[in-house]
């Protein structure tokens, strides 16, 4: 089997890089993916930033809802004790009752 030989120079120099090229090359390589990495981790940052606020606007309505029900409950309860003397007339209303 016969091997290949690079005849070009420029198809060479391609290949047989300087190491001081191979180090900046890899430097590069290095601050794209850190600054890859970085726009990631401030993506999810913000993705947690605004669950959190949702979150705490959840808590908040939680608790609105529940004194709104709790004021709700008041509300019906006064309103079946207003209704209460309106219910018995009163001629029923004899001896000791009166």
């Amino acid at each position: 089997m016969k091997t290949g030989r690079i005849t070009d120079r420029t198809a060479r120099a391609a290949f047989e890089v300087d190491a001081l090229v191979a180090v900046e090359r890899e430097e590069e390589t290095a601050r794209t993916e850190r600054a890859e990495i970085d726009r990631l981790l401030a993506e999810v940052d913000r993705e947690l930033a605004a669950e959190a606020r949702t979150a705490v606007v959840r808590v908040d309505r939680s608790f609105t809802d529940a004194q709104r029900a709790w004021r709700a409950v008041r509300r019906g309860e006064r309103a079946a004790l207003r209704a209460l003397p309106s219910r018995f007339e009163a001629a029923e209303l004899t001896g000791e009752a009166a």
